[in-house]
């Protein structure tokens, strides 16, 4: 099967921003009667989190012969799909903690592992970027089902494509993944610089 030939990640490292954290829970990273409270739990939580992480990613490039030639891939002469995960841990723990009636603490390692599962669709995504320039193509900017006129239904697609199964990820009848803290996406791989829209440096 195509999936066979999939490449598979399982090292990262994570910084885990203490303001990105404020963020996803809503607060404003302002000085306030609670933001004290919040840093110590993010502190305490974030530490908990290192036995918590278990994070792996699955990742094919293919011609752009092999996709199902939805439009979204028009001008690419490869395309990089991928699957991350932090695995089912932290989501977990996150219930355990709602489930105890510490909904503040649960808030947190919710958002501890959102971002977590950010940082390493980032990771695989600037592994896959320079992958592209060492075949002198342009990557586009990253990409999940459900953005960008590419339906949420073409997870289905990456399903199909990729060995999910290898690293624990597994899809609903909705199209939502299981771990809920995985991402998918795609990145195509253009010959023309202009079509990349990347605003970095690559």
């Amino acid at each position: 099967m195509i999936a066979n030939f999939a490449e598979k990640i399982d090292i990262f490292q994570f910084n885990l921003d203490e303001r990105n954290i404020l963020m996803r829970i809503g607060h404003k990273n302002k000085p306030n009667k609670i933001y004290d409270t919040l840093i110590n739990i993010i502190h305490k939580e974030k530490e908990k989190l290192k036995s918590l992480l278990h994070a792996v990613a699955v990742y094919k490039i293919v011609d752009y012969s092999e996709t199902n030639h939805h439009p979204i891939f028009k001008n690419a002469d490869k395309v990089a799909l991928s699957i991350c995960t932090i695995g089912p841990g932290v989501e977990s723990e996150g219930t355990r903690l709602m489930k105890k009636n510490e909904a503040l603490r649960g808030l947190v390692m919710d958002a501890l592992g959102s971002e977590a599962a950010e940082e390493a669709a980032e990771q695989v995504d600037k592994i896959l970027c320079e992958k592209a320039r060492n075949m002198d193509l342009w990557p586009s900017r990253r990409y999940s089902p459900g953005y960008k006129n590419w339906d949420i239904k073409e997870q289905k697609y990456i399903f199909q494509t990729l060995p999910a199964e290898d690293i624990g990820v597994t899809l609903t009848e909705s199209y939502m993944m299981v771990p809920r803290k995985s991402v998918s996406f795609r990145i195509n791989f253009y010959r023309d610089k202009k079509l990349s829209k990347r605003k970095i440096n690559i």
